[in-house]
């Protein structure tokens, strides 16, 4: 059964205005693709749609289901609308990177997920989809609409970031995203910032080197098991979930590999912190849940740097805003 996530801000009911612009916001993940509406710039919880991604399948079937869940968002909104008539859509797609997000290209390889949509434009493909689809359902004004779409593309972190934004709009801000890597972006004035004030040229920390090694592979969920395993602090069978509930029943070892993690997370943060200044560290993603276990000695190694840092547990919700920002 589907089960719609808590969307507690800014939400909003669907009723169609003489002209509304409705934006498809799109979470392209490994293993779910999720949707929802904003209507005039707000949220429409009952038109979440989430369904499983097949990012492991062909090219074809990954594009059809994209396109099934664009359907189905449209098809929720309606049902309870007063008119099709003259609704302008938007498609926004959160996807994971490497990836052309200006051209819509997709350059991911060796990543387990979407490897059947290499050198493929998404946007095109997309668009062929949605007008085979438009030729079966002529008489459907709203196909016709859906297939006039502006199709925009963007990393997750990225539009995390611009979502949070929206409540910060004159502060710079480092939103991070702690999953199986590291997702970045820094923000200031609701700006993406890239290539200036300490930022790294592509605005993301995740090809970064810390002590040698690329940042990606040590902060997020691999790089939390390879370092319990240097530290012979788990079995094979045991995740960073395992981690977690070990180190707050006061294992000396699981508490030893999350105070490690947030010195070294502090550390590696700390000179884009005292170029950057942000005013907050806003952080979510899946390792957030254990933020208790790490967050002092983060907030150690920061010093004397003293941002607010910010644990974040709404991100899908942000991002959906960050997707409607792109068209701003």
């Amino acid at each position: 059964m589907e089960q719609r996530p808590d969307f507690s801000q800014e939400e909003g009911e669907m009723q169609s205005s003489p002209h509304t612009i409705l934006t498809l916001a799109i979470d392209a993940g490994g293993t779910f693709l999720k949707g929802c509406l904003l209507d005039q710039g707000i949220l429409l919880p009952d038109t979440f749609v989430q369904q499983p991604s097949r990012s492991e399948a062909e090219a074809e079937e990954i594009i059809q289901g994209l396109t099934d869940l664009c359907m189905h968002m449209v098809e929720r909104y309606l049902a309870a609308a007063d008119s099709e008539q003259r609704v302008q859509f938007r498609i926004g797609v959160a996807f994971p990177g490497p990836f052309d997000y200006e051209q819509g290209i997709c350059l991911i390889q060796g990543l387990g997920k979407y490897e059947q949509l290499y050198g493929y434009n998404i946007r095109s493909l997309l668009r062929e989809e949605l007008k085979k689809r438009a030729a079966l359902q002529s008489d459907h004004t709203w196909m016709q609409n859906l297939l006039a779409a502006d199709i925009l593309f963007n990393n997750d972190a990225t539009l995390f970031a611009l979502g949070v934004s929206r409540h910060y709009p004159t502060s710079k801000l480092l939103c991070l995203t702690l999953g199986t890597g590291l997702g970045s972006a820094f923000v200031s004035h609701r700006q993406i910032v890239q290539g200036r004030d300490g930022v790294p040229d592509n605005g993301m920390l995740y090809a970064e080197r810390f002590e040698g090694v690329e940042v990606d592979s040590q902060f997020g969920r691999r790089g939390i098991l390879a370092l319990a395993d240097r530290l012979q602090a788990r079995s094979a069978q045991e995740d960073v979930h395992d981690l977690a509930i070990r180190a707050g029943n006061d294992d000396c070892l699981a508490r030893e590999v999350w105070n490690i993690y947030g010195d070294r997370l502090g550390r590696m943060l700390k000179p884009y912190v005292a170029s950057f200044q942000p005013s907050h560290i806003f952080i979510g993603g899946q390792i957030v849940k254990s933020w208790q276990l790490f967050i002092e000695p983060l907030l150690q190694a920061l010093s004397p740097e003293r941002p607010i840092i910010q644990v974040e547990d709404q991100v899908l919700e942000h991002v959906f805003y960050g997707i409607d920002m792109l068209f701003d």
